[in-house]
């Protein structure tokens, strides 16, 4: 690195130079459109895992050895015990939609964090900025 007064003197990946701290920035903004993509994909799948969550619930709903509420033959079934019986056989596709859910509260962190980061790096821009403006250097 050198520490010529001149034009160029500091290659553009320097973050403390108003072409550095451009690059960054325009690099934040990059990440932040995957970031938006990566949401709202994250949202599609949680979608797709809750329809098919929710559709084999029905499916065990309204099958024939699903517990029917009431008092059978003496016996008392509580619509808690049904609702277990139909959560038994649907644990695979709410673990799905769970981990969905997950992924796409994940994928929404760090958009939030990039976010912030971006906003950052236009202050320190900013800041660069007016350290070099009326130094002959980056005008």
């Amino acid at each position: 690195m050198t520490s010529s007064y001149y034009p160029g003197s500091l290659p553009p990946e320097y973050p403390d130079t108003p072409p550095g701290a451009e690059a960054k920035l325009a690099a934040y903004s990059d990440q932040l459109d995957s970031a938006r993509k990566a949401l709202r994909d994250a949202r599609d799948k949680e979608l797709a895992a809750k329809e098919i969550r929710d559709a084999a619930r029905r499916r065990f709903l309204f099958d024939s050895k699903c517990p029917k509420v009431g008092v059978f033959d003496g016996i008392r079934t509580t619509v808690a015990y049904q609702t277990a019986w139909i959560e038994d056989r649907t644990a695979s596709e709410d673990h799905d939609y769970q981990l969905a859910k997950m992924a796409r509260q994940a994928a929404y962190d760090h958009l939030d964090t990039l976010s912030k980061q971006g906003s950052i790096q236009q202050t320190v821009t900013k800041s660069v900025s007016d350290s070099y403006r009326g130094t002959g250097r980056w005008s």
